[in-house]
Formats: C-alpha cells, structure tokens, sequence
C-alpha cells in the first residue's frame, strides 16, 4: 500500500503525451488534456524528432497513448527527469519490465484500459470521458470505463457532482486500494462510491477499506465477468468481506446511483428517522409501504408537533405512520413542511407527490427549491407526463429527487447503513477464547504428512488436530444446534469460512479468520436468518468454536482445507464427529494472499526484566482489551493526560478508546504493557502509526505514574523503533510538548533530532531515520 505519487496524476505541473490518438477515446483524451493544461504546461511527443523539445520541459505526468513509446527504456528515462507518474491509455497490457522500470522511481502507473481521472477543484480532466463533471463531495472510483461514462452522464442528469473521479482499469499499478487511501485522505471528499469488478489483493484492499470506511461512507458496487461459465449473480463472499470492511454493497447499478445521489445531497442520517408526507392517502401509502418493505420504521412527529401541525396546514390529517397535507395550498403545504423539518424527531422528510386538480408539480417543486429547509426533504413526483420535467427541475435545482418511493428509501437504507456498520467496526469484543494448542508441533506434523503424500487427514489425525483446539469427540446424544463449517480457498480473497443450518435449508454465511466472538456471532445469525434454535449455551459454544477454527486457519498454512459438522448440547458442550474432512497441502500460499485480514501478531509478546527486576509482558494491543485501556487512561492524572494528549480530556469515550484497540497490524504497531505479576491490568501503552507511503510513521508513548523511572517507556520506544525497521519505515517521528522534558530527554539519548514544529508553538518534533537506529537494548521487542 502507497499513495507516493499518485498526487502527480491530479495535480500535476507538467503533462507530455506520447503518441498519436488511437480511437475516439484517446482523442477525446487528447482533447480533454489541451482543454485543462495550457499550451505551455504540456508537449505531444508524436516522432522522434519531438523528443529534441523535451530538453527543457519539466513533466510530473505522461500519457501513453501508443504502447511503442511505453518502453522500460522510456520509462526509465522518465524517472530520471523527474516524472513522477503514468496515465497508460493505450489498451496493450503494461509489461513486467515497465514495471520494474519504474519502481526505482516510485513512479506510478494507472492502466491499462484506464478511463483516466478527472479532478474537478482545478477542473484537471486527464479522462476519456466525453462530459464534464461537476463540483461535489463525492469521490467515484470504478475499473470499468463503461460504467465510469455511465456513472457521469447519470450523476449530470441528476446535477450531481465528483470531488474526483478515477477509473483503475487493467490495475497494473494503481489498484482501487490505493485510491481507496487518497480518497480517505482528501479532506475535500465527504463519501466515497466504488465499483469493484475485480480484487487482485485482497489483504491490502481490505486494509484500505477499513480505513476509508473509518471515517467517511463508502458504497461498493460488483460487478462480474461476463462469461458463460462463471457464477451467478453478486459474490456472497465478496458481499461478506464488504460488510467486515465495513463497506454499505449496493444491490445493482441503479441502488449505487440512488445512493450517490443521497450522499451528495442529504444530510448525515444517522438513524432511520424519516418522515413520510403525501398529498393523499394514496401518496402516503406508497411512501410507507417502501419503508415497510425495507424494513425501516417511519417516524413519527411529536405530541407538540402533531397539535402544531393543525393550525400550520389545516387541511392536513396525521396518519399516525405518515402525514397527508391533503388540499393544502402551496402556502399551507410549505408551513407544514418547515414545520415538519425543525421536529426534533425528524432526520428527513420524504415528500411523494401526485399531480391532482390544482395541485400541479411544478409550482410545488419552485416552491421547495427555494424554502431553508430544501436540504432535509426527498421528493417523489408521481406520474411520468409532467413527473419527467419535474424530476429535472428537482435536480436542477439540486433538490434530492427520486423516480420512486422504493429508490428515496433505498438511498435512506445505505447511508443508515454505514452508521450500522461503522459500530460493527468499533464494537467490542470479549476476551478470546484460550486456545492451548502447541502451534509448531502440529505444524510440523502436518508438515510431514503433506510432504509424504497425505492429502486428507486419517479419522485419528483429524481427531487430534480439532481436539487441539477443543473441538473433538462424537456428535452428543442431545444435541441443541448443530451446523456445518467449510474452510476452503476462494479465488480473491483466500482462505474463507461458510457456516450453514442445514435444518433450515438457507445459504451459509461468510466470514473471515481470524474471528473474535462478535463475528462469529453474526456469522450465526446469518446462517440461521435470525431463527436461532436451542440454547444460548449452544449457541455460545458453537461461536466460540468458530472463533477457534479460525484460529486453526491463522495457525496451520499447511490447512488447505475443511468440511465438519460441529454440534452442541443444551448445556454448551461442543463437539464434532470423527469423520470430519480435512485437507492438508505440502505448499502452502503466502499469507497475503491466504488471509484476507491481518492476524494478531503473537509474535511481538515477550517478558522483559527493566531496573529492579522488575517484570513486565509486553504484547500487541487486541480489541478486547478496551475495558483495560479505558481503565488505564481514566487512572491518569490531568497533567499526564495533558503530556500525552496534548489537551484535558475529561472523559474517555468507547469511540476513542475502539480506535486505539482495534488497530490494522498491516499498518500500525500497538503494544501494551501489564505487570507480570497482574497480567489483567495495564502499566503502559506505545503506538507506531504510518502513513498509506510507509514513508513516516508517528510513534506515541503513555506510561502510567506508578510505573515511571525503571525504563519501561525506553523499551517501549526501542520495540516501535525496531519495527519500524523491520517494515521498512523510513522515519520514525513524535510531537512533544515542549514542557515535557522526560520524553525528550529519552528521545535524544535514543538518537532523535529535536526540531521546532511547524504547526504548534508549544510543542517540538522529534525525529530520526529509522536506518540510523542502533538499538541499545537487548531482548525481543
């Protein structure tokens, strides 16, 4: 993952295009390029004679147009002027040799079969596409040309639009994950749309979404190859790792345009608190019943609002699950819909309106265009003769309009959604389970089966292995729930776990190793539809159970497949038959692309002995340790939190302390540190976080009172340090108040460089190469 250089493909100062136009794509490109740099900010290279006019021109972007000019020998030479990146147009594949032509660079490619990027803050348009966007909070990334065009001319329609637009093609370099992290990056972007053919890493896409979803919404399209023999409808597994990125799926192409437009154009939403307002019971019901079918609630006015709304509109009747304004004039419905909209109850209001006898669209779509309060209402115009031109006026007037009840409420569903699944992404899980299983014995095992021909393990070795991780013995007599439980590898996202009620007779649910309890029961939920049968105890017991499988997959690379039935008592007792299937490999893939998620690095706990023999673990952070964290930061003094935080902070919320547990241990380092003698609380905590580049990463250090003055934040300092290394970090920085002279004390005696910082007066920046660290220290970290 790095966002080094693609910057240069939206802002760049220099454009030279190589090549002739192929097609009438390229020369819409061409034209495109010439409408947005001037005369003197680029160069069309065509012969080599052209290349004589390049002796003084500086260029951060090329565009290859003919695949003949795309040589490794040209994109070395491009490097080494200076290009920082490439839009390849031409439909040719880029080569391997391109490619390694370029990294000493870091110059990037985008292509091939690119539709090009459009940035419309400086009306930079390096595209294919024959329109022009508009300004918006919008950033739409795609890897299909076809729908890139599609997704404008509709986004035109509806007068909708883009912060950026950029479209991945063949994703030779630039994938849709690295665009994922600029658009999560860009503080001008508010909501992010992406259509997804295909995923080529799933481990750094799924990084990247996190990421994004983390802090603005982000709907998610796919699309499939059309082939005859490829599967049918939307991948459930893609659908699955959507969900654990924390992505809202789109159900078709319309579903991502209905979406878009309530990104654009609503407020945040963040529940289901919608209004349903028609004139007539007719209108209404249409209205209500598309919220019904989505299973949303409408909202309902208050006690005061509902006694107010007589007197505003007399003409108006509450329904109880909506409002019918009736015969009201214009002048009545306008007063009830203000009045409507300041309800505290009230997110949005959904406006269905049909043409009768003197209630005409258009008159009524003017009105709203122009009122405050235009900006919380969705408008439905009924009919198709007079509805078509009210729908363009609705968007020319940038009114958040829809073709029906079921598109406006469809588009409230998503942006709920992202609130849903942005909790799912910070809810805290309990503790996992404690799983004893000697990991490298059983690897070894498996290890010398595989490499002895051994397939699928005997009766007796599977027996073992599940036992290993306390799922073993014969199906019990009683049994509550049982399910079945696939492992198996999926084409893009590797090793994938289905769990399925066979009794029910619905499509399994997916998911993910490594699980924690959280997980594993929604995967339950899901394959059940809801319809949970026998106890909690058996229900607890068969998540749990997942939870250790999917600390098998993690363990065991040998693992290349599974198929069980796992069953559970009344009582919790877990077990599962001996005939269980599981399939071994002497050649296992690379964990990238076997795990779809980073593992927890186990790897990083050890025990170090600090001044005194004093004892401490020291381990990565897991999301299950929010309670002790909290307990931690709400034990600090206001000084210590002031040194730390740079502010007084009087209460710790969930929020806060989710982001600090629930970390991507691809692109942070989290440790904690608990005395040996009392392993459920903690002493200490130390973070390393890098930029999308690995070019920076920012390290903090908290260490509790009670705790100072035996070295423990010098070993702390020293383990992120080292990591840094590891992972190739190029810098390793702090902010430091200025006032907080142990840290800096300890930052120079480790070899950082003090400098003054740029943005806060009170407060120093402390650095040093990572290349430069020599660790005083000795012991594992």
């Amino acid at each position: 993952m790095t966002l080094r250089n693609i910057d240069a493909l939206f802002h760049p100062r220099g454009v030279v295009i190589y090549g002739h136009p192929e097609g009438e794509a390229q020369s819409q490109l061409l034209r495109n390029i010439q409408a947005s740099v001037g005369a003197d900010d680029y160069r069309h290279v065509t012969t080599r004679a052209d290349l004589a006019r390049l002796d003084d021109f500086e260029a951060r972007l090329a565009v290859i147009m003919d695949a003949s000019w795309g040589t490794e020998s040209r994109i070395d030479a491009l490097g080494a002027r200076g290009c920082r990146a490439v839009l390849w147009a031409a439909n040719r594949r880029i080569s391997g040799k391109v490619l390694r032509a370029a990294q000493p660079y870091n110059l990037r490619l985008l292509g091939s079969r690119t539709a090009g990027i459009v940035q419309t803050r400086q009306g930079n348009n390096f595209s294919t596409l024959a329109l022009e966007p508009r300004p918006g909070k919008v950033a739409l990334i795609t890897q299909s040309q076809s729908l890139a065009a599609a997704s404008l001319d509709w986004a035109l329609g509806r007068n909708i639009g883009f912060s950026w637009l950029a479209c991945s093609g063949a994703e030779a370099d630039i994938d849709i994950a690295d665009l994922l992290d600029y658009a999560a990056l860009d503080p001008r972007t508010r909501a992010i749309v992406l259509q997804v053919g295909q995923i080529r890493s799933p481990r750094k896409f799924m990084s990247s979404a996190r990421a994004a979803a983390r802090v603005k919404p982000v709907l998610v399209l796919q699309t499939r190859r059309a082939v005859d023999d490829g599967p049918l409808g939307p991948d459930p597994v893609r659908s699955a790792a959507f969900a654990r990125a924390g992505l809202v799926e789109c159900e078709n192409l319309g579903g991502l345009f209905d979406g878009l437009a309530a990104m654009e154009l609503l407020p945040t939403v963040g529940s289901h608190r919608v209004v349903v307002v028609g004139n007539g019971a007719g209108a209404c019901a249409l209205g209500t019943d598309a919220m019904f079918r989505h299973a949303i609630e409408p909202a309902r006015l208050s006690s005061e609002s509902r006694d107010a709304l007589t007197t505003k509109a007399p003409q108006a009747a509450d329904l109880g699950v909506a409002i019918d304004i009736g015969r009201s004039d214009l002048d009545d419905t306008l007063s009830a819909l203000a009045h409507i909209c300041r309800d505290d109850n009230v997110d949005a209001v959904l406006f269905v309106h049909s043409p009768i006898a003197g209630q005409p669209h258009e008159p009524m779509v003017k009105a709203i265009a122009e009122a405050e309060f235009s900006h919380r209402i969705m408008t439905v115009w009924l009919g198709l003769h007079t509805a078509l031109p009210a729908r363009a006026a609705s968007a020319q007037a940038r009114l958040a309009t829809f073709a029906s009840a079921d598109d406006a409420v469809r588009a409230v569903r998503y942006r709920a959604r992202y609130q849903f699944t942005r909790e799912l992404l910070t809810a805290t899980p309990p503790p996992d389970p404690t799983v004893t299983a000697d990991v490298d014995s059983l690897r070894e095992r498996l290890t010398m089966l595989a490499s002895g021909g051994v397939e699928w393990l005997s009766s007796d070795e599977a027996s073992h292995l599940l036992s290993a991780y306390g799922i073993a013995g014969e199906t019990p007599a009683e049994t509550a729930v049982r399910v079945r439980v696939r492992v198996y590898r999926h084409a893009e996202f590797g090793m994938v776990m289905s769990v399925r009620d066979e009794a029910l007779g619905i499509d399994p649910a997916y998911g993910f190793a490594p699980l924690d309890a959280l997980l594993a029961r929604r995967m339950l939920e899901g394959a059940s539809a809801g319809r949970l049968r026998g106890t909690r105890a058996a229900f607890e017991a068969l998540a749990q159970a997942l939870v250790r499988l999917g600390k098998m997959v993690v363990d065991l690379p040998q693992l290349a497949g599974l198929d069980i039935r796992v069953a559970a008592g009344p009582r919790g007792r877990l077990q599962a038959p001996a005939d269980s299937l599981i399939e071994i490999t002497a050649k296992p893939i690379a964990e990238r692309d076997r795990l779809a998620m980073s593992p927890y690095p186990a790897r990083m706990r050890h025990i170090v002995s600090l001044r005194g023999d004093t004892r401490y673990i020291v381990r990565a952070i897991r999301p299950s340790d929010e309670p002790l964290v909290l307990d931690l930061l709400e034990s600090l003094s206001p000084e210590e939190i002031r040194l730390r935080f740079f502010n007084f902070i009087r209460h710790f919320s969930h929020d806060m302390a989710a982001r600090i547990t629930q970390v991507d241990y691809d692109r942070e380092v989290s440790l904690v540190v608990s005395p040996y003698d009392r392993p459920d609380a903690l002493a200490g905590m130390g973070t390393l976080i890098a930029d999308p580049d690995n070019v920076e990463a920012e390290f903090a250090i908290l260490v509790h009172r009670d705790h100072t003055g035996v070295g423990l934040g010098r070993h702390l300092l020293d383990c992120l340090l080292r990591q840094a290394s590891a992972r190739g970090t190029e810098v390793v920085y702090g902010d430091v108040l200025a006032q907080n002279r142990p840290m800096l004390q300890l930052a120079r005696s480790l070899g950082f460089k003090v400098k003054r910082s740029l943005d806060d007066a009170s407060s120093v920046r402390v650095e040093i190469p990572s290349r430069d660290y020599k660790s005083p220290l000795k012991g594992t970290g």
